[in-house]
């Protein structure tokens, strides 16, 4: 009777904080942050969507798929898909934990938002409108 107790818990557990996690999959956080980029990486005159990729990784290809029609669709917009397969210091440069994550920079280079698994397509717009927004106020 113990063990069925024991293995309840657990189980109980086990499924909070699965949900815990999954709630936390393609959330946008607002940061405000200086990086210095990976090598060949150039900005786009509005903003740059970083993402943090690997070869093994089914959500990234989806995320690549948003993230370059995003920037195609999207003027002054540019997309960058960094394989951390052969270049794993920049996971740890960069606090990556896992793949796909994006960082949405502004035209400075500054990160405006991080998410950290499969992005959504209207969550990126929105941000990329926030950025501009700010950018307009800033300049008025």
């Amino acid at each position: 009777m113990e063990y069925l107790v024991v293995v309840l818990g657990l189980v109980g557990l086990a499924t909070l904080i699965g949900f815990v996690w999954k709630s936390q999959q393609g959330r946008v956080r607002r940061t405000s942050s200086s990086i210095e980029l990976p090598d060949g990486v150039s900005l786009g005159d509005r903003a740059t969507l970083l993402q943090f990729s690997t070869e093994v990784c089914a959500p990234c290809r989806a995320t690549h798929t948003i993230l370059d029609s995003l920037a195609r669709d999207t003027a002054d917009v540019t997309h960058v898909d960094v394989d951390l397969t052969h270049r794993p210091e920049l996971a740890a440069r960069f606090g990556i934990l896992q793949t796909p994550t994006t960082l949405i920079l502004d035209r400075d280079g500054v990160i405006r938002a991080r998410i950290g698994g499969a992005a959504r397509r209207d969550a990126i717009l929105a941000e990329l409108d926030r950025i501009e927004l700010d950018r307009i106020g800033a300049a008025a």
